[in-house]
């Protein structure tokens, strides 16, 4: 059912809204599901950048002697990788909670805000992995 068009001065407005039947009744989302597929995402991202990590630590371990800040690079990459995993076993406890449950919402709520603490950490890091890099500088 659309609105009536009023008109003030020279100036007209439309509101075209359609309301909901009131005969049908409401549809109300599951939350479960919703966390369920932002936890996954998550735990695809934190999976990326776990490689990506690895990765890292394997160049800069196979090129120690030629790496300007290899000891720099082995800790940060490390504590990045160890976060990680924190984060990682943070999102499978998280994703076993029913959030629709009064009681487990609250556990869920505070396991959400220390993985969000640890992907804060992880940029960080990562960030000043970044900055030093991992490359051997030029010859």
């Amino acid at each position: 059912m659309a609105l009536p068009v009023e008109q003030t001065g020279e100036r007209r407005l439309s509101t075209n809204i359609e309301l909901p039947d009131p005969s049908l009744p409401a549809v109300i989302p599951n939350v479960n599901v919703y966390q369920q597929k932002k936890t996954l995402a998550q735990g695809m991202m934190d999976l990326a950048l776990l490689s990506a990590n690895a990765n890292q630590l394997r160049y800069v371990l196979e090129t120690y002697e030629r790496h300007p800040y290899h000891i720099f690079s082995i800790v940060f990459i490390s504590i990045s990788l160890l976060v990680q995993i924190g984060v990682g076993i943070g999102l499978i406890m998280n994703s076993r909670y029913d959030v629709n449950d009064k009681k487990e919402i609250c556990k869920a709520n505070k396991i959400n805000d220390y993985i969000t603490i640890g992907i804060f950490v992880i940029t960080l890091v990562n960030v000043l992995i970044s900055a030093f890099g991992v490359a051997p500088r030029a010859t």
